[in-house]
């Protein structure tokens, strides 16, 4: 199954393309530019590279979030679009689940960690075991003190989120991962929603929609009806 990935849910962006279990290609930036204006060239491109057509695609994932709020909206709006004119299923994915799998290869309990901004922190903990990561509780925004009651020994921490707050965040027993572990990889991404299109998790592009787990700065600023969250306080 040749499936395209797409994540725009924090700063840098990409696309990459799978097929049965095996990437084919990758494009991870940070450009001046914004997501809208270079998301579909990159997909273009590398479908050319790859020498594929958007004809030969058979499904396409994307990260639902968390994540910037127009990124998030800028992928998904992309991924239905694209699913909508070829007639495919998509697949959605955490952007913490994709976080977690940079570090499969590392046994035990890891907590992925994203920036949310104002103070907050995006985090999800997950078990690895025998290279598989199995998730443990849900994705939540919450504060990094809130978060550090939460974590026990041993555990690896992945993420820009746990890099900001190391000194609430680190003790005796929780490590730290390299930097360039904690971005979401849109080749993992593609793995991952290959998987789950092949086991027949995709869904129709209309029932794709994004997971902020906080309200933006409109709705609390005017009132305006807010999403479903997961905010904990």
């Amino acid at each position: 199954m040749l499936v395209l990935a797409i994540d725009t849910s924090f700063a840098p962006a990409g696309v990459a393309l799978a097929r049965e279990g095996r990437l084919l290609g990758e494009i991870f930036a940070v450009a001046a530019s914004t997501h809208s204006q270079r998301l579909l060239p990159a997909v273009e491109f590398l479908l050319a590279q790859c020498q594929a057509g958007r004809e030969q695609l058979e499904g396409l994932t994307v990260t639902l979030g968390p994540g910037l709020f127009t990124g998030l909206r800028i992928g998904l709006a992309t991924a239905q679009g694209l699913a909508l004119g070829l007639g495919l299923k998509v697949a959605g994915v955490s952007t913490l689940r994709v976080m977690a799998e940079a570090c499969r290869s590392r046994e035990g309990r890891l907590w992925a960690v994203a920036d949310a901004r104002r103070g907050l922190v995006y985090a999800a903990p997950f078990q690895v075991e025998g290279g598989e990561v199995r998730r443990l509780d849900q994705d939540a925004a919450m504060s990094p003190v809130r978060l550090a009651e939460r974590l026990e020994p041993p555990a690896l921490l992945v993420g820009e989120g746990a890099g900001m707050y190391r000194e609430q965040l680190l003790a005796p027993g929780l490590e730290l991962a390299p930097a360039w572990a904690g971005l979401p990889r849109p080749g993992l991404l593609a793995l991952l929603g290959e998987e789950l299109l092949e086991s027949g998790n995709g869904v129709g592009p209309e029932e794709i929609k994004p997971r902020y787990l906080r309200p933006s700065e409109a709705e609390v600023r005017f009132g305006l009806p807010l999403d479903e969250y997961r905010l904990i306080e």
